[in-house]
């Protein structure tokens, strides 16, 4: 997607006088850039700390661009979630609704949602904190993505439950067990602690990932 470009509205300087065209400053980021920006703005100071002015700031725009450009807070939180969770759900729904056997698309599953947790701490983040309270927010993340993963997902579960190859367990039980390691995954100043080093390099930090799957897969797959 291309870069925002200036737009033109009317105005007047008192109320009385003739209108002039006036341009809203032009805004040097990519679609995708002013929603990576609002993720990380809603990451960090959750939706209700994350105002207007304060978005805007973080974009470099005036005050008025997250209405303009979007019509509201709330609709440009849906749009960056959106982009964030888009992509790497339909992932998962092609590897469910793929040809591998039950066993290997659970493990293909599993990795592969380890490996976009660790990959998208901000999403995680902003997941985690309107995963506290009831809101329309968490209705949306609900209705759009989690709930249809869920939804996806369900038929392999029992599939390897009644063919004894999983243990029986609610599917809140079964979500809980995927997305508790997942999302330590994305906390990355902790885990940095624990290891007593700084950052890890990304093939290690990879490496990591991959074990905790590993954990996961064998814990749920006997």
């Amino acid at each position: 997607m291309g870069k925002v470009s200036a737009t033109e509205h009317e105005a007047t300087d008192d109320g009385q006088g003739p209108r002039r065209r006036v341009r809203t400053p032009h805004v040097d980021l990519t679609d995708s850039e002013i929603l990576q920006r609002g993720l990380e703005a809603f990451a960090e100071l959750g939706y209700p700390g994350a105002s207007v002015r304060e978005l805007a700031k973080r974009l470099g725009v005036n005050h008025n661009f997250i209405n303009d450009r979007f019509g509201s807070k709330e609709k440009f939180w849906r749009a960056a979630v959106d982009h964030a969770l888009r992509a790497p759900l339909q992932q998962l729904i092609t590897i469910i609704e793929g040809d591998l056997d039950d066993v290997e698309k659970f493990k293909c599953v599993v990795r592969t949602f380890h490996s976009q947790a660790a990959n998208m701490p901000h999403a995680n983040r902003v997941i985690s904190n309107e995963s506290v309270f009831e809101s329309d927010r968490l209705n949306y993340l609900y209705s759009e993505y989690t709930g249809r993963f869920v939804e996806k997902l369900e038929p392999l579960a029992q599939r390897l439950i009644a063919s004894g190859l999983m243990p029986a367990m609610s599917m809140d039980v079964l979500f809980s067990a995927l997305t508790g390691p997942a999302v330590v995954m994305t906390q990355r100043q902790l885990v940095r602690r624990m290891d007593e080093v700084g950052e890890p390099p990304t093939d290690e930090w990879r490496q990591k990932t991959d074990s905790l799957a590993e954990v996961v897969i064998r814990g749920l797959l006997g």
